[in-house]
């Protein structure tokens, strides 16, 4: 499985709820030098739309996820 490193927990996720009752979220995170990064962002994003809205009840409208590091080493 993909793993993510949230670095500073505060600036790492971001949430918004819409005007029509659904969650927009933001996520910041590293990736491991090497990895696909394309593919872990889509497997991010399916996995904590799905999580999100099973655990909250809540439509999921939109999950963003940045990169903001490449960990080398």
């Amino acid at each position: 499985g993909s793993e993510m490193c949230i670095r500073d927990r505060s600036k790492g996720v971001m949430t918004h709820l819409n005007d029509d009752g659904t969650l927009s979220l933001e996520l910041h995170i590293g990736v491991d030098n090497g990895v696909n990064i394309s593919a872990v962002c889509r497997s991010i994003i399916k996995e904590v739309r799905y999580k999100v809205a099973k655990a909250t009840g809540v439509p999921v409208k939109s999950v963003d996820v940045y990169v903001d590091t490449v960990i080398v080493g």
